[in-house]
């Protein structure tokens, strides 16, 4: 079995053994990550302490849920019911990373379930491509869990 097989199994696993919906579509959205990109994400709790000091990366959370196994790319994920607006303060620790890191030009994401709307000013960052908007369909993630 390939190794991004191995890690996707993980992720499944994961994704269905956790209760805490918005936890679980961590794992979910690490999932769809490793297959749109074709290499691992990692929800971050689950990397070592070791690897983020290695990567200059703060061993407590700072806003990022996801990075890929080089610390090359950085995601937020949000699980908001319907309708229901990502304001700027649910992301401003997040955007903030690539200061803290050193690494003004690392490429983040946010993802998002689908139905979620964002207040504008998180709408201009995305605009102008500061960030990635990644939505994900809350309905296929809970047909996974359940």
């Amino acid at each position: 079995m390939s190794y991004l097989l191995q890690h996707l199994t993980f992720l499944e696993q994961r994704m269905r053994t956790i209760r805490h919906l918005p936890s679980a579509f961590e794992y979910y959205a690490a999932k769809q990550m490793t297959l749109f990109h074709k290499i691992p994400f990692y929800v971050y709790q689950d990397i070592s302490p070791v690897q983020k000091q290695r990567f200059g990366f703060p061993l407590q959370d700072k806003g990022v849920d996801l990075a890929d196994e080089h610390f090359t790319h950085i995601a937020q994920v949000k699980y908001y019911g319907h309708g229901k607006m990502i304001h700027y303060g649910a992301l401003s620790t997040f955007l903030g990373t690539p200061i803290l890191v050193g690494k003004r030009n690392l490429p983040m994401t946010l993802i998002r379930t689908r139905h979620s709307v964002l207040h504008p000013e998180l709408q201009n960052i995305v605009d102008r491509r500061d960030i990635t908007d990644f939505k994900l369909c809350s309905t296929e993630f809970l047909g996974e869990i359940l």
